[in-house]
């Protein structure tokens, strides 16, 4: 077995659950078949295996970038200002 219970004791501890007898021997089962298998897992040959970068085959779309040309005129849309000064709008003062 890879982890004892006293290395189980402490996963538990600095986890901060309690585990009676029954579970911290169930635990260190189970933990040890966890490194067991990454064990296992170490000694596949990948190096021809291409890396995942994706689950889909959707790829995502890209759209053109068009250029925005509708301009409006500054008079228009100071028309509707509750105030104004000139060509800007007026706003109470936030900072003092």
């Amino acid at each position: 077995m890879f982890i004892d219970k006293k290395v189980t004791k402490k996963i538990a501890f600095l986890a901060r659950i309690g585990l009676s007898e029954k579970e911290e021997e169930e635990f260190s089962k189970d933990l040890s078949n966890i490194l067991k298998w990454m064990e296992d897992l170490k000694k596949i040959d990948v190096k021809d295996v291409e890396p995942l970068r994706n689950v889909n085959d959707i790829e995502l779309l890209e759209r053109e970038d068009i250029e925005f040309s509708k301009n409006i005129k500054q008079e228009k849309l100071l028309h509707n200002a509750p105030k104004k000064n000139g060509n800007f709008f007026t706003v109470p003062k936030v900072i003092e």
